[in-house]
Formats: structure tokens, sequence, C-alpha cells
């Protein structure tokens, strides 16, 4: 065999025992425990650095083959959360951040849900405790940055469902639904509707989440805002029972008469206008009737104990329609 061949074979049996070796070792789990370790890898984070942060929790043998391997195999790691294990082969492992096999995580905004049912749903489906997303849903610098200008972001996450990953910051996830109800205003003609009825964003999601709250079925959504566009021309207190309960926080207990005398600033017997803020976070059917009343002109309304309610345009029926609906109960609109 000539001396050139020789060589070239003999460097071709080198790289192929070297890959052989690479697929061998590459093939191994570290160990045989099989508890799992959840890894986060951040947006925008190195191979390299993935690799290190692979051997840091012990979960490969070396970062330097990780890397080799993922070089090797052309791979293009996805970030996100990884549940992992000691067991799992270097290659293993590789596939797995290469296909995006992360932890998904779903979160569901129920309409009319309040910031602190959302904290709750945060922390149930296990992405942020509930006190951290309170302190991000308040703090200013936050909310300065989101264009908000309020206390807090209630009223501004708008019902749906959404999918987390953790590779994600969570004030960039927030930011995303946020994003959803500021596109509800950003559709042809609402921001004129907003000019004609001398209301801004806040304002509008404000009445909103009463009629959220208000309202149990979509078609009755445009008479109750109706209800509350007429008393505010005629310079009448709201008088939302949801409001009042808002206010005294006592979310799991009947509203009782000393709430409706409880000066807050959410109570709309003792105050007239529209209260501080939003008491909920409301879908756009609730943003539209807010925006859009129906051409009717009803003062009060009653809950007929069905998810429906009686309209009336004077005291008088409203009264017959309370003592027929409301015999047995003590709260009333007047």
């Amino acid at each position: 065999m000539p001396a050139k061949q020789y060589k070239k074979t003999i460097i071709i049996a080198v790289v192929l025992f070297l890959i052989m070796q690479i697929l061998i070792f590459g093939s191994m789990p570290r160990s045989t425990e099989n508890q799992p370790v959840k890894v986060v890898v951040k947006n925008g984070t190195s191979l390299y650095n993935i690799a290190c942060l692979l051997k840091d929790e012990g979960i490969i043998y070396s970062s330097s083959l990780f890397v080799l391997y993922s070089f090797l195999t052309g791979s293009k790691l996805i970030a996100g959360e990884y549940d992992l294990s000691r067991n799992m082969s270097t290659i293993d492992i590789i596939m797995k951040m290469k296909y995006g096999e992360r932890n998904i995580y779903t979160l569901k905004i129920i309409e009319g849900y309040n910031i602190y049912n959302v904290a709750e749903a945060m922390q149930n489906a296990k992405i942020t405790e509930k006190d951290e997303f309170m302190r991000l849903a308040t703090n200013r610098d936050f909310l300065g940055r989101l264009k908000i200008d309020s206390g807090s972001l209630e009223g501004y996450l708008s019902p749906d469902t959404y999918f987390y990953s953790k590779e994600i910051e969570i004030d960039r996830f927030i930011e995303r639904i946020v994003q959803r109800t500021f596109k509800i205003f950003e559709k042809e003609g609402i921001r004129d509707r907003m000019s004609e009825l001398k209301m801004n964003i806040y304002q509008t999601l404000t009445l909103a989440s009463m009629i959220e709250k208000e309202a149990k079925k979509k078609e009755e959504k445009p008479l109750i805002s109706a209800v509350f566009h007429n008393r505010l021309r005629s310079d009448m207190s709201l008088g939302c029972d949801p409001t009042v309960t808002y206010g005294t926080g006592a979310f799991s207990s009947p509203i009782t008469k000393t709430d409706l005398i409880t000066p807050t600033p959410y109570n709309t017997y003792k105050l007239k206008g529209l209260p501080k803020g939003p008491i909920c976070n409301p879908d756009k059917n609730s943003i539209m009737a807010a925006l859009y009343p129906a051409p009717v002109d009803y003062l009060y309304f009653v809950s007929r104990n069905d998810g429906t309610h009686a309209f009336s345009k004077d005291m008088g029926t409203h009264n017959r329609f309370v003592k027929t609906y409301q015999r047995n109960k003590n709260t009333k609109k007047q």
C-alpha cells in the first residue's frame, strides 16, 4: 500500500474511532439516578453556557462532549424549562432540547377574574407565586413601562387561555397579556368613539368591568351599559353592588347593608360617577358594550335569579320587579 494511501487510511480510522468514542460516551448516562432535575435555559443562552449549566447540575459528564456532539449533529437547542435526570444520556438530552420537549404551562384568565383571582391562577398553574405576581402587578415602574396610569394591572389582563414557557421572563409574559387588551383599542373607530363619550381607556375598562360583573348573558351587556350611561348623564349614583364588594374586599361573603354605607373609592352607592378603577378584567364584549350601549332609556335593573335581568325606566316599576324577583333578598338596585 502506498505511503500516502496508508496515511489517509490511518486518518480515516482515527476519525471513525473518535466518532465512535463520542457516540459511545454520548449514549452513556451520568448515573442510574432517575430523580428529575428541572433546568431552565433562558433565551439567548449560548451552547457553551448550556453545557456548563448541565455540567454544574451533574447531569452530563463533560461540557466539551456536549458541545462537540451538538455541533456534529447540527442540533439547534431550544430554550425552555426541561425535566432532565442523571440517567439520561448526553444524546437523549440534546435530542430533547433539539425538539423543544420543554414544560409548557397553561394559564386561563376567566372573564370577570380580578387580579387576586389571576394571582391564584398563576400559582395554581405553577407559573409564579401569587405574591410575586401581585408585587409585579402593582409595581409602578412596571406599570409605567406598559404605559398604564394606574395603581395595578386590574382591568388590563385580557381574558383568554395563554401558554407559558419559562425561558420567557414573567414580566414579558404579563406584558404580552396586557398587549392583547391594548389591541382592542387599536381597532378602527374605537378611539373616535371614546372621544365622543369623553372617555379614555382606563375609564372604558372601569365601566366594562362593572358590566362584566353584572351581566350573566352576553346579549344583556349593552342593556346594562345603557343603564350606567343613562345614570351618569342623569347625575345619579351607579349603585353597582360588585364595586362595593371590590372596595370592601369581602369577595366570599354576601353584600350587607353595612357594606353599602361603608365609604370606599369603589362604593358607587355613596359616590357619583365611576369608581376609582376597574374591578375585574372584562372581555371584549364588555368593552364594546361599554362603548356602544343599547339605545334605551332604562335606569334600573334587577336580577330575575336565572341569569337575566328585569329592566325598567322608573322607580315604581323597578320596585315592583324587586318585590317579584328579590322578595327574599336584601340586595337591590336603587
